[in-house]
């Protein structure tokens, strides 16, 4: 597997993968698929200091991860938060761990303080992942986002990162 930074030419990969998330799982609390275009739009927003990378195997990419802007308010600067989505057939393969495990890495250089997950309860595999990387769970928010009919309850977890 190979990891790198994510460029325009992935946005039909990145879209395919984050669409079936979308469209079958409660990783995401999007509902609406979202096109290359969308997601070229998107990989735009992301500066150097919020990375964007792919996993690739065989030439094609089978992940990508996010460390994207926890909110725009000043002093939340050094906070991100940490999202990966693996293409199904890579489910159980390392992908998301390697892909995590690459930007969690990097934060220290891009002077990232603190990583924040939010995931569904139900999402018991990113949940474990979260806790091997090393994350603590902070608080459980009930009933917050509704997704194929019913209520869904979020964790959130969070990674505090020594400096350099």
């Amino acid at each position: 597997m190979h990891i790198r930074p994510a460029t325009a030419a992935d946005s039909a990969a990145i879209a395919a993968i984050y669409n079936d998330a979308i469209t079958s799982s409660t990783a995401t609390f999007d509902t609406e698929p979202k096109t290359p275009e969308d997601r070229a739009a998107w990989l735009t927003e992301h500066r150097e200091r919020h990375p964007v990378l792919v996993a690739e195997k065989d030439g094609r990419v089978v992940g990508w991860g996010a460390c994207s802007t926890w909110s725009d308010r000043c002093a939340y600067d050094a906070t991100v938060e940490l999202s990966v989505y693996v293409d199904p057939d890579e489910h159980r393969h390392g992908v998301g761990r390697t892909l995590s495990r690459e930007l969690i890495g990097l934060a220290p250089a891009l002077g990232i303080h603190s990583i924040i997950g939010r995931i569904c309860t139900e999402n018991t595999a990113s949940l474990a992942l979260a806790e091997t990387l090393g994350f603590s769970l902070v608080g459980v928010m009930h009933e917050v986002g509704r997704k194929f009919g019913r209520w869904l309850d979020v964790a959130i977890w969070e990674l505090l990162i020594d400096a350099e």
